[in-house]
């Protein structure tokens, strides 16, 4: 990026008005500021692609979650919300910080939501409503495609109970 960068204040240094002659080449000043245009636009593009996705923080936390355990029964007894929150932040751009009603990995997302959630209808709507989305961009949020379809499946389940 730096490189892009540094290419464009020179092609700006050059554009004085004139042709300008570059390793036995010449180049008017429109050739000149059209190529100045496609780097610029070279590197908006760039820093588009660089961003993280931006998400929830609990929908992050689901989706690092899944990646990690989803092929497990439970999740490891000494697995914190820390370690979680040190992962996600690496991927994703959170919209939302709050977590302050989780209090656990399993708080955030069950292993057995149907169970977990059977005597609170509010909250299993909400995580239906957290589900809904990853699945439904699986495919920006996902790196492990085993984990999208495992959380697929368990969507699926919750709609059921």
């Amino acid at each position: 990026m730096s490189d892009i960068l540094a290419l464009l204040q020179y092609i700006k240094k050059m554009d004085k008005g004139g042709d300008t002659l570059i390793k036995g080449n010449t180049y008017t000043p429109e050739q000149i500021k059209f190529a100045h245009q496609l780097l610029s636009d070279a590197a908006k593009a760039f820093d588009e692609v660089r961003k993280k996705p931006r998400l929830s923080k609990r929908r992050a936390f689901i989706v690092i979650l899944e990646e990690l355990y989803h092929d497990l029964p439970e999740y490891p007894t000494d697995l914190t919300l820390d370690s979680i929150h040190r992962h996600a932040s690496q991927r994703f751009e959170f919209t939302q910080h709050s977590l302050r009603w989780f209090g656990s990995p399993s708080d955030i997302h069950p292993k057995d939501p149907c169970r977990f959630y059977e005597n609170n209808g509010a909250k299993k709507g909400n995580y239906k409503v957290a589900l809904s989305h990853l699945v439904t961009y699986s495919q920006i949020y996902f790196q492990i495609k085993e984990a999208a379809v495992s959380l697929e499946n368990t969507y699926r389940e919750v709609l059921l109970c």
